[in-house]
């Protein structure tokens, strides 16, 4: 016998290994019965671990049944995901035949030993494991403490290999790299990475998909994993079950409809509703007017001035009153003003040249992301999807993360094209404040704030937006003059913004040509992301993290921007 079926034998002929232990049946395996107030400290099988086999980042179902469920657990000896524990179940089953004793139960990460039955508690050295599974470090205060952007240490996972927590690469399940980097760009949004870090299936959210990416976040930004890289296989699912297969492994896809499609899901998932805010609308929803002018024929009808005298007959017969009348058509334009909330705005950008280069390839022109901004400039009146339809639009608030979507897919009646123009913009600074024109609201005067008490001043100074302030001023004399200073004779609110995310699609130099072939399936995607701590940037395309230089993400093929509102200066 090998050793670990000799210790196995060696215990079943021990009838008082120990005082709880169950009954046995016949053929000599222990009964399961009453098992559930069994718990034992150690286990002699616990050697048997194998932790360079144990992969938690797999869909949780059975590897024989193919069913998920709340009761899927996990062999920490061959690394396979089994259903229940009980006779007669596929874990149980393989506990016997393969003598892999040592369990996880993968929702609430108990330990058990099978075919025995008992949980395995108190025992520091499966803690790793634990943590692997389910990363328990994130706590509010931990993630209030801001030791995640400030983290510069790198961790190692079992191969020794080395990692930055949250600079991690993700797995391609077959063109889902688009889904990759939206994942990356959303997980460096610190309201969003937050919030989501401690939701998780325990919480009060019942939606699969919020919970699958709180899963996914927790794991991306753990430093006690066991590899270096996400296999998101759960988090594809959740997103595959959820759009009804829009958006799976196997297709690509635009990321410019993933990015709302997925915000808009996650929104609902975490409670809200279309007159209920959360976590994803206090982020990125921000105000616009739109001024929709149309051109509308009228016809009008205007009275023959020919006096026409004719024969008796004609006189004699009465004519019908329409007649004499003639027809007149005009086109009157009529204009309507509406505001509705954005989570991102759609930027066109100018056409391609239709000349070519020496190599018989397209020019590739420059625009400033100025020109591009130009439809929000609240002057300009922009052609409409409708026809003889006009908008202008302005933008009268601003959310602290604004999502800027570069239209660079173009349909028409035979294939999909590309826009390559490369769009500069700038990494930090980016002002926008000459695009805002903010909600008219009353004044309040100078007199009004002299007579408000302490909590009114407070009240004030927090609904425009100076929180800082109005706990920082502890004397009534300071929360009148911080009232007059930003409220009454206000300085103007600049809207500062820089670079968070750069989500970039590239396609390969013969893709694209004459229309031969699709640039959008045959395209990847990458992410440039930030690290707050170092201000380093990197460039994340799939397993591949590596360094970058901030001048040459302002050069890329972007596709997708966020950035962050710089914060008022108390």
């Amino acid at each position: 016998l090998c050793e670990t079926e000799l210790s196995r034998a060696l215990k079943m002929e021990d009838p008082n290994r120990n005082n709880n232990s169950a009954s046995t049946t016949d053929n000599g395996i222990p009964s399961i019965e009453n098992s559930s107030s069994k718990k034992r400290s150690s286990c002699p099988y616990l050697d048997t671990i194998n932790r360079r086999v144990l992969d938690f980042d797999f869909e949780q179902s059975c590897s024989v049944t193919l069913l998920s469920g709340p009761h899927i657990y996990g062999c920490l000896v061959c690394g396979k995901f089994f259903n229940g524990r009980g006779k007669h179940t596929p874990a149980f089953t393989h506990s016997v035949d393969e003598i892999h004793c040592v369990f996880i139960h993968l929702r609430s990460g108990k330990f058990y030993c099978l075919p025995d039955n008992y949980e395995i508690v108190d025992n520091p050295s499966l803690d790793d494991i634990r943590q692997a599974l389910h990363p328990q470090q994130f706590t509010a205060e931990f993630i209030q403490s801001g030791t995640l952007d400030a983290n510069t240490e790198l961790a190692r996972d079992l191969w020794g290999r080395q990692y930055l927590p949250g600079f991690v690469g993700l797995n391609n399940l077959h063109k889902t790299d688009y889904v990759n980097a939206t994942l990356q760009a959303l997980a460096h949004v610190r309201p969003i990475r937050d919030f989501f870090l401690q939701v998780s299936s325990s919480t009060n959210s019942n939606s699969h998909l919020a919970c699958s990416f709180g899963d996914f976040m927790r794991k991306l930004w753990s430093n006690q994993r066991f590899k270096s890289n996400v296999d998101p296989h759960e988090m594809i699912q959740a997103i595959s079950v959820a759009s009804k297969k829009k958006f799976h492994a196997g297709t690509q896809a635009a990321a410019s409809e993933f990015l709302p499609w997925f915000l808009h899901q996650l929104h609902i998932g975490v409670g809200g509703t279309s007159k209920k805010s959360s976590i994803v609308h206090d982020t990125f929803q921000g105000i616009l007017e739109v001024t929709t002018r149309q051109a509308k024929k009228l016809t009008r009808k205007l009275k023959d001035t020919t006096d026409d005298e004719g024969s008796d007959a004609e006189e004699s017969s009465p004519k019908p009153p329409y007649d004499n009348m003639s027809s007149k058509v005009e086109f009157v334009l009529e204009e309507s003003t509406k505001t509705i909330p954005f989570l991102h705005l759609t930027l066109d950008i100018p056409e391609k040249p239709l000349f070519k280069d020496e190599d018989g390839g397209l020019v590739i022109p420059q625009e400033p992301l100025v020109t591009v901004l130009q439809k929000f400039d609240g002057v300009t009146f922009c052609d409409s999807k409708k026809p003889q339809q006009r908008c202008r639009y302005r933008l009268k608030q601003m959310p602290d993360y604004l999502i800027l979507d570069l239209a660079r897919f173009k349909k028409n009646d035979f294939y999909i094209e590309k826009n390559p123009t490369i769009v500069a913009f700038p990494i930090k600074n980016l002002d926008l404040t000459s695009y805002v024109h903010p909600i008219e609201s009353k004044q309040i005067t100078e007199s009004e704030i002299k007579r408000m008490n302490v909590s009114e001043l407070k009240k004030t100074l927090i609904k425009y937006g100076y929180k800082d302030v109005a706990n920082n001023s502890l004397e009534k004399s300071e929360l009148v003059n911080a009232c007059l200073k930003y409220i009454s004779n206000p300085i103007i609110d600049r809207q500062i913004y820089d670079l968070v995310a750069n989500i970039c699609h590239e396609i390969p130099a013969e893709v694209g040509r004459e229309g031969q072939r699709n640039p959008l399936q045959d395209g990847s995607y990458k992410c440039h992301v930030q690290h707050k701590g170092s201000g380093q940037w990197y460039e994340i395309q799939d397993l591949h993290v590596q360094e970058t230089m901030p001048q040459l993400i302002g050069l890329s093929e972007s596709y997708i921007l966020i950035f962050e509102k710089k914060k008022k200066n108390a």
